[in-house]
């Protein structure tokens, strides 16, 4: 047995072939009977990979709903920002003007400790284990 055809790849590796393949013969996709065709010479049975057809499906739904809730949960802290800025700004301005003491900073301090709860929110999202979520816990 020569070397090539001994040699072992990781599931990474086959990956990054076969879509620099379909690249190189202008494919970017193959059609359902090809794809059980080729499952089928690597040994994987039709039902095995309807399987995981169906569960490439359920994963590529849910990492796009969790980017599209990303997605709006910075343009809610973006328009939070704005706002924070403008109102806290009159605030001062309204501070300057009037006589008496400097009282803009409580606003400023209260709004923005929710701000920051809506930043962390926003670029620092907490993952859920979901397969935890659904387990019930008996005392």
């Amino acid at each position: 047995m020569n070397e090539i055809s001994s040699k072992q790849y990781s599931k990474d590796e086959v990956d990054r072939i076969i879509r620099r393949a379909l690249k190189l013969t202008k494919n970017d996709s193959i059609n359902h009977q090809e794809l059980i065709d080729t499952a089928k010479e690597f040994g994987i049975d039709p039902q095995t990979l309807e399987t995981a057809i169906e569960e490439d499906k359920k994963e590529f739904e849910k990492e796009r709903s969790r980017k599209t809730r990303q997605l709006r949960c910075k343009a809610r802290f973006h328009h939070h920002l704005w706002s924070y800025l403008i109102v806290i700004g009159v605030l001062l301005i309204v501070n300057v003007l009037t006589p008496g003491p400097w009282w803009f900073q409580w606003p400023a301090l209260g709004w923005g400790i929710g701000l920051a709860f809506n930043f962390r929110a926003a670029y620092f999202p907490v993952q859920k284990d979901m397969s935890s979520e659904n387990s019930i816990t008996i005392p």
